[in-house]
């Protein structure tokens, strides 16, 4: 499950003070003391490798660090507070959707560019949408440890029930008629483990079934840019609608809770979920029989190919006294393709590299990492086509805006027009309050 933002963005912030992060010993050499906020993230191993890699560089450099961790709950907001109150930490982990919001504007820019680390750990080897998405005025000012990339869970006892080959199913098409044949055979079941509720999953519904019908957000950031409003919109808002009143989504999913599609696919309510590979950690870790009844398959295509969603787990370098500390600490984490790679396998695929390198890697050793990178080119996130940093996607994101589609629909009962239109509004409300007209 990614991580959501909170609930409001704001455009301004006051200037970062920097505050001293220096300490003397007792034998009276004066030690620099880095402050790091860091994200708890869904798989412990992967929390884990981080702490360690992060206090065995401390170690080696001689400096004391301050380290905080917070839940994806808390991480935007914590980080947040510490910009508004001048008090940041000088290295945070799970920032990825508040880049634009701290670095967008020249007045207002809170965070260091990274491009001196970039070209340390091996810029041709970053996969290009990690690059793209954080990249402002020509300069990268975070890269993700990490990324959660969407795909299916297929458990592959529903679909032999029915006499599936999991190969088979490619297309939405595919998927809907399989839950068909699922749900005749199971009437109690609700075959398809997507979230309906106000929350990030909520809004990755929408995307994951928009994009592959030529759904598009925006191509620039201006108001007149916003592509939302259009007959493919409501062709998807309206095939959803017809899922879940047909019986194959739960109403439970309509709840603005990020584990429900998880808990679907790991209770076997669900044939199938579609997510980043976090559920299969869990069965991994704590349902082994499960773990082998899984089948990770790239997410379903639509006319327009396939597309998934990437989530941003970012790790930036804010201004202050500690800069190139903190820069050296990320080049620590970063460079050592081994050590980077062990963590990735760590995660039992609920983590997906940000090296080409290593993608290739995986592949060779693995079969289950060989279909995974196929997904690679086709990552997308909230702001696509244009798939760069905009605070005004950020702020629309943060407040789960596509979500509401599902609740003014299926529990408010509008028609999808006056839905579609009503969000629609407000996207476009918050663009032009961001860049003007």
């Amino acid at each position: 499950t990614t991580v959501p933002a909170p609930t409001t963005i704001v455009t301004t912030v006051p200037t970062v003070t920097t505050v001293p992060t220096t300490i003397i010993t007792t034998t009276g050499i004066t030690r620099p003391k880095l402050r790091i906020l860091y994200m708890s993230t869904y798989a412990p191993a992967l929390n884990d490798w981080l702490t360690a890699r992060t206090f065995e560089w401390a170690a080696k450099r001689g400096v004391d660090v301050e380290l905080s961790v917070a839940s994806y709950m808390e991480i935007l907001p914590k980080i947040l507070t510490g910009v508004e109150t001048g008090n940041p930490p000088d290295v945070a982990f799970g920032a990825g959707s508040l880049i634009a919001l701290l670095a967008e504007d020249p007045k207002y820019r809170h965070l260091e560019p990274i491009d001196d680390v970039f070209k340390e750990i091996g810029e041709d080897d970053i996969i290009p949408i990690v690059k793209r998405w954080y990249t402002i005025d020509g300069k990268p000012y975070a890269i993700d440890l990490f990324l959660f990339v969407n795909v299916v869970h297929l458990i592959k006892s529903f679909a032999e029930e029915v006499g599936r080959k999991p190969e088979e199913l490619v297309t939405w098409d595919d998927y809907i008629e399989y839950s068909r044949e699922v749900k005749r055979r199971h009437p109690d079941m609700y075959p398809i483990g997507v979230t309906l509720g106000k929350c990030w999953d909520g809004t990755e519904t929408f995307f994951m079934s928009w994009w592959p019908y030529g759904g598009e957000m925006l191509t620039d950031r201006k108001s007149t840019a916003v592509k939302f409003n259009s007959s493919v919109t409501r062709e998807t808002v309206q095939r959803i609608v017809d899922l879940y009143n047909e019986g194959l989504i739960s109403p439970q999913m309509l709840q603005p809770d990020e584990m429900l599609n998880n808990n679907a696919y790991l209770t076997k309510m669900a044939a199938f979920c579609i997510e980043g590979p976090t559920p299969f950690y869990a069965a991994v870790t704590r349902n082994p029989a499960l773990a082998a009844d899984t089948i990770l398959l790239p997410p379903p295509t639509g006319p327009k190919g396939m597309f998934t969603w990437g989530s941003k787990e970012a790790m930036c370098v804010f201004k202050g006294e500690n800069v190139d500390l903190a820069k050296d600490l990320l080049i620590y984490i970063f460079k050592d393709r081994k050590a980077y790679t062990n963590m990735i396998k760590s995660g039992f695929y609920a983590a997906y590299p940000v090296f080409k390198s290593v993608e290739e890697e995986l592949a060779k050793t693995d079969p289950v990492w060989k279909e995974y990178v196929k997904v690679e080119p086709t990552i997308c996130d909230y702001t696509y086509p244009l798939n760069q940093p905009c605070k005004a996607m950020d702020e629309v994101e943060s407040k789960f805006l596509v979500a509401d589609l599902w609740s003014l629909t299926l529990i408010d009962k509008k028609d999808v027009d006056t839905a579609v239109n009503i969000v629609d509004e407000q996207i476009k409300e918050i663009v032009k309050r961001t860049y003007g007209q």
